[in-house]
């Protein structure tokens, strides 16, 4: 693959090659995990599934490890924190770790001392954290003004949604291995979310190919060019088409079908979030 030159930005459309490669891979595993924590704990609250919220913050653990292995210079992850009021960046390391230690002190209370009212103080601080950890990523993308591909309105609602897909999916599996009571509640919203999920990926394909000529030339490389065989595998066929099959025809004995389905969906999760870091393009400065 040719090296882009220094000279291709005002000329080419070129790739945002920082955020995707490298130590910069690492952004989308941080995003994945995040998206998940968040996704998982609103789903876990509102079924009020005290195991499904345990794993939501061991995802938000894991947001935060690779966050801090992305950093050059680890010494100074606190100026992370110093600009919320002009940085999403900022916002969502203060939702990460204002969700890790609400969530904390929820589950205990919820394990310890149920039905108080410190219990639904902090299920609501949590909860909205939670919600600022899932969309946090998806904001951070699209306020990059010169990636068209990105810089969408669409891109937190998609980052919101596949982080409930996900989290969905996790916790149908612990219903599954739980006797969760609500298992036929929990499959139904799993798999109505898995259905807008899948519409809003082709919903945001749509309005970025009418977006700009750099916006239009990363959806190509999405459906039909470098990165295609990645979207249409992973993120399609494994992280939706199968885990949709799945979830309609297992039943709440189906535990190892359900958590192969988990690792169904983490992978195509994971997997459209690089897609999406990989296929950014830098508009060019100058017509070629």
């Amino acid at each position: 693959m040719q090296q882009s030159q220094p000279w291709d930005f005002m000329v080419k459309d070129t790739p945002a090659t920082h955020w995707a490669e490298g130590s910069g891979s690492l952004i989308a595993f941080a995003f994945f995990c995040g998206g998940v924590a968040g996704g998982l704990y609103l789903t876990s609250l509102y079924f009020n599934n005290l195991i499904g919220m345990l794993v939501s913050w061991i995802f938000a653990l894991g947001m935060g490890l690779f966050d801090m292995a992305h950093l050059n210079n680890k010494a100074i992850v606190w100026r992370m924190a110093s600009r919320p009021n002009s940085s999403w960046i900022s916002r969502g390391f203060l939702f990460v770790i204002f969700f890790i230690g609400a969530a904390a002190i929820q589950m205990a209370l919820t394990y310890w001392a149920p039905g108080t009212p410190w219990e639904i103080v902090f299920k609501i601080i949590a909860g909205f954290m939670a919600l600022g950890v899932a969309m946090y990523s998806g904001f951070v993308v699209s306020y990059v003004n010169c990636i068209k591909f990105w810089n969408s309105t669409i891109m937190p609602v998609l980052f919101v949604i596949a982080g409930l897909a996900a989290g969905a999916s996790i916790l149908l599996a612990v219903a599954s291995l739980t006797g969760f009571a609500q298992f036929a509640e929990v499959r139904i919203f799993a798999v109505a979310v898995l259905v807008v999920y899948a519409v809003i990926i082709a919903l945001h394909l749509w309005v970025s190919t009418y977006n700009s000529t750099a916006a239009h030339n990363s959806v190509i490389s999405v459906v039909r060019g470098n990165l295609a065989a990645l979207f249409w595998s992973a993120t399609i066929f494994i992280g939706i088409i199968i885990p949709l099959a799945v979830m309609m025809l297992a039943d709440s004995g189906s535990q190892a079908l359900l958590i192969a389905n988990v690792v169904c969906i983490l992978a195509g999760n994971l997997a459209l979030r690089y897609i999406i870091l990989k296929a950014g393009r830098y508009t060019s400065l100058l017509p070629a």
